[in-house]
């Protein structure tokens, strides 16, 4: 199983937005340490008992970290589609595909946030069946030719992006039946997040996701399931490793760490350098 690593962009307690140049410095410290794959998450503000929290871009802190790689895997965990046009995300992955030299892989969400949503005007109504059209679009348009649609939410006519890299695998966050469907039909991976070191909370949508995949006559070989982990190492470094060889055993091809107990809790630098010792004895 491949271990990556969530690496944060703001954090609550303090309402710290961290600068560009940190984030790609932690994500540089991974890749050194031999995490798999880093990945950041998409949010132009989140609204907490503290006030709002944001963070970059994250295809902006991609872009930067791209160049500053060579082997990590580099990802969104998950780019909110509703804040973004289908060309928008078609062009920038696209871009970012050549940027890392096929090592991007495009992360898709329905968006939750409704705060969020109505300070910036997305409808928050059908957040599913408005997710499966605009991913529908992305994919068709990230694989070449001309692409039109005439949806109840999207509409393209002959529209087309530029690609000097092949095409990024997409990945679908979400659980429900619906979500479930989409990403057996149009993805390469899933994700659901944010769970404890141990697997039970993944067991039952990970088995329902599996039962799609087979009705749609998908090799499970050929496509990847990750769990997003919240840890924090310091207080469960013996119960991290056990329980990454459960969800190992459960199936699950990449485990994501989250060092903190949430997205934009508290974390440490050192925290990184904690767990990459713990798997090196493993």
């Amino acid at each position: 199983m491949r271990v990556g690593v969530f690496v944060q962009v703001c954090e609550e307690e303090t309402g710290r937005v961290f600068p560009v140049d940190e984030v790609v410095s932690r994500i540089q410290r991974a890749e050194e340490l031999g995490f798999d794959s880093a990945w950041v998450m998409d949010h132009a503000f989140i609204e907490t008992p503290r006030g709002r929290i944001s963070g970059h871009d994250p295809v902006v802190i991609l872009a930067r970290a791209a160049a500053h790689t060579r082997r990590i895997r580099l990802g969104t965990l998950v780019l909110c589609t509703p804040l973004r046009s289908a060309v928008q995300i078609a062009r920038e992955a696209t871009a970012l595909a050549d940027a890392s030299a096929g090592r991007f892989v495009l992360g898709l969400g329905a968006g939750w946030h409704r705060p969020e949503l109505d300070a910036f005007g997305c409808p928050a109504d059908h957040l599913v069946g408005r997710f499966e059209e605009r991913a529908r679009a992305i994919r068709d348009l990230l694989g070449g030719g001309p692409v039109s649609t005439d949806g109840v939410y999207e509409r393209l006519a002959d529209a087309q992006v530029v690609a000097t890299a092949p095409a990024p695998p997409i990945w679908i966050a979400g659980s429900g039946p619906r979500m479930l469907r989409i990403t057996a039909e149009l993805a390469q991976g899933w994700n659901l997040g944010w769970g404890p070191p141990e697997p039970s909370w993944l067991a039952e949508p990970l088995a329902r996701l599996e039962r799609e995949l087979a009705r749609q006559g998908r090799d499970r070989s050929t496509f990847t399931a990750s769990a997003g982990i919240a840890v924090v190492p310091d207080r469960a470094s013996r119960r991290l490793v056990d329980g990454l060889r459960a969800f190992e055993d459960l199936g699950v091809d990449e485990a994501v760490l989250c060092l903190a107990e949430g997205p934009i809790q508290h974390t440490e630098p050192a925290y990184l350098e904690r767990v990459a010792e713990v798997l090196s004895k493993v």
